[in-house]
């Protein structure tokens, strides 16, 4: 069961182009790659609602990455300024003291017995939710292949975190600034053409809407399963308000249902279970 626990900041790292990177103490237990959870200040939040974050890191007691003053394990989150919310997240300095509920919602799959690594897929702070998967695949000696992708280099943030997981990074950026010169699918489409990447690997996929959708519906046509992190926003993250709704195909798990609570179902989907809209979210 999730629970709200009061924690303390230890550090507020600055990515630029209005990104961050949000440490606190913990204990933090049960921690999946691809759960949320919801964020808000203890002090001067002036907002009826707090705000979703998905787990960037997870540290427990005893790993050498811990400091001085988190014997009980710590955990770091990525998020980008886009309103007073987030703002006042980026704001908090070490020492103050947030309240973190989770986790929250449904995790990566795991992957199939002998089947292929996914190939992960990202675009700006669709990032964080990867990062605790490529630990596990370093834990299990499968080293994870990234695809990262936004406007301009700016836009890509810490990738840095990832040095320690031998993940294996690719980037496209619109303006040619990092890696690849166009969008995160037109390189992918490169690296398979060129055998560089697995073509008949899963896709697991996390940014805005419509770059998922593009991913999606590139991966129906090469009858691929492809599984995506949809960055909904959430009110209360656990299945109260109804403000994550995502309508979905009524089949599955999902039969006789025309719509779904992301904070419950997901935020992890099979991206064939979703109907494709501009936007996928509602409310």
């Amino acid at each position: 069961m999730p629970q709200s626990c009061l924690h303390r900041v230890t550090e507020n790292r600055a990515l630029g182009g209005g990104s961050f990177v949000l440490r606190v103490a913990g204990p933090f237990e049960g921690v999946r790659a691809g759960q949320f959870c919801m964020l808000q200040s203890a002090e001067l939040w002036l907002f009826l609602l707090p705000r979703p974050f998905s787990w960037f890191d997870v540290f427990e007691p005893g790993d050498t990455a811990l400091r001085s003053d988190e014997a009980t394990g710590a955990a770091t989150f990525l998020g980008k300024v886009v309103g007073p919310g987030t703002a006042r997240l980026a704001a908090l300095e070490v020492g103050d003291e947030l309240h973190v509920t989770g986790p929250l919602g449904r995790a990566w799959p795991s992957v199939e017995e002998g089947g292929p690594e996914p190939i992960c897929i990202a675009g700006g702070v669709g990032l964080a939710p990867f990062l605790l998967w490529a630990k596990e695949g370093r834990a299990a000696r499968k080293p994870v292949s990234l695809l990262y992708g936004g406007a301009s280099a700016q836009a890509l943030p810490a990738a840095g975190d990832f040095a320690a997981t031998g993940a294996d990074f690719h980037y496209a950026t619109l303006d040619g600034s990092r890696g690849h010169r166009g969008s995160v699918l037109d390189l992918y489409r490169d690296l398979v053409g060129r055998g560089l990447l697995d073509g008949a690997a899963p896709v697991y996929c996390c940014g805005p809407d419509p770059m998922m959708e593009a991913v999606a519906a590139e991966c129906r046509e090469r009858g691929l399963r492809c599984v995506v992190s949809l960055e909904t926003y959430m009110a209360c993250g656990y299945g109260v308000c109804n403000g994550c709704t995502v309508e979905v195909r009524s089949a599955g798990r999902f039969a006789g249902r025309r719509y779904v609570k992301s904070c419950i179902e997901g935020p992890v989907f099979d991206s064939e279970e979703l109907l494709w809209h501009a936007s996928t979210a509602h409310g």
